[in-house]
């Protein structure tokens, strides 16, 4: 081998070495942030055992004051329920046999969704709408004058998937949802 291969040769370990250097520390930092992002909160499990449970009818849950809810569009429907602590539990539901003579409808939870108690005056709503499409398929904390129907300051939102049930975070411009208040 001539000087060439032995400088290539050398460059070569070096970059090997920085390289490596470089990656272990990385590597070594990533696995508990890994880690810690996946774990759930006791919340969250206590949501997500309800995922692919099938009922007829409604679900009760013990602690839980069940809210209310209703159809989003067919086949999906959601469910809002509270603890005593102000939290809130969502459960979105796909309809899985229609009702018969004999029997009521099926139905299996599509999506759950844990939001805490809203903060600085903001109030939960499962009846919220995104620019002139009046399809109840938002979420979102939002907070405003009491004589209004419709709160426009929301904070944040959640959009159901019309064909799942899904719930995924959106950003909440354009997003209205009515007051929980109002008509009360």
């Amino acid at each position: 081998m001539g000087a060439t291969g032995l400088c290539l040769s050398s460059l070569l370990r070096v970059a090997t070495l920085i390289l490596s250097l470089w990656l272990v520390p990385t590597l070594a930092l990533a696995d508990p942030k890994e880690k810690a992002e996946e774990e759930e909160s006791p919340d969250e499990k206590f949501a997500n055992s309800f995922l692919g449970k099938v009922y007829q009818s409604e679900i009760e849950i013990d602690g839980w004051t069940d809210l209310g809810g209703g159809l989003v569009i067919p086949p999906v429907y959601v469910r809002h329920y509270q603890r005593e602590d102000g939290t809130y539990l969502v459960l979105t539901s796909r309809e899985v046999a229609k009702a018969t003579r004999t029997e009521p409808a099926s139905y299996v939870v599509a999506d759950a969704l844990i939001v805490p108690k809203p903060k600085g005056g903001t109030e939960f709503s499962i009846a919220c709408v995104q620019g002139k499409d009046e399809t109840l398929r938002f979420m979102g904390e939002a907070k405003g004058s009491a004589t209004k129907e419709w709160w426009t300051d929301v904070r944040r939102a959640w959009e159901i998937a019309l064909d799942t049930g899904e719930i995924a975070s959106v950003k909440p411009k354009g997003i209205r949802c009515t007051n929980v208040s109002w008509g009360q």
